[in-house]
């Protein structure tokens, strides 16, 4: 059994800034290496998708250590971003959303897809152990995929 020591919960207005300031944490970096940071841009581009993304908020230990938005298209799910600060990271938080969502997507019979930036190995090596794959290699990201046939049905795997 893996140990829950996080909730997800639905992010409502109140959650906008907090996760807007955890994703310029978690994110800034990358972004600065591939593009340069452009605050103004950098939040209308998140106020765009926090409208059109589910989000939630992930605490643990009684703080927001992170968050995620999801995207449900007509024919695939997209993990528009899951962020975990670095104090939360490997305690199989991520793995345990993940695996849930990997479930959810097989259940509907979709792929889920994702895209990490080129600069975050960590982030690639991490989606590949759940058996993501890489279908496409851009300037600024790798997209990847998992399909439940080709994944050999890891979402059932802790």
């Amino acid at each position: 059994m893996i140990p829950r020591d996080f909730e997800l919960q639905a992010a409502d207005e109140s959650d906008a800034e907090p996760i807007y300031e955890l994703y310029k944490e978690l994110f800034q970096n990358h972004i600065d290496q591939i593009w340069g940071w452009d605050e103004n841009w950098q939040k209308e581009n998140f106020a765009k998708e926090w409208e059109e993304a589910r989000t939630w908020r992930i605490d643990s230990q009684g703080q927001l250590s992170g968050y995620l938005q999801l995207r449900d298209e007509a024919d695939f799910m997209y993990v528009l971003s899951l962020g975990i600060l670095p104090a939360f990271q490997g305690r199989r938080i991520g793995r345990v959303i993940m695996r849930s969502l990997q479930q959810e997507a097989a259940g509907k019979g979709l792929p889920l897809r994702l895209s990490v930036f080129r600069t975050n190995p960590r982030a690639l090596s991490f989606y590949q152990g759940l058996g993501f794959r890489v279908t496409e290699e851009t300037e600024a990201f790798q997209r990847l995929e998992w399909l439940e046939e080709a994944a050999g049905g890891t979402a059932s795997r802790g």
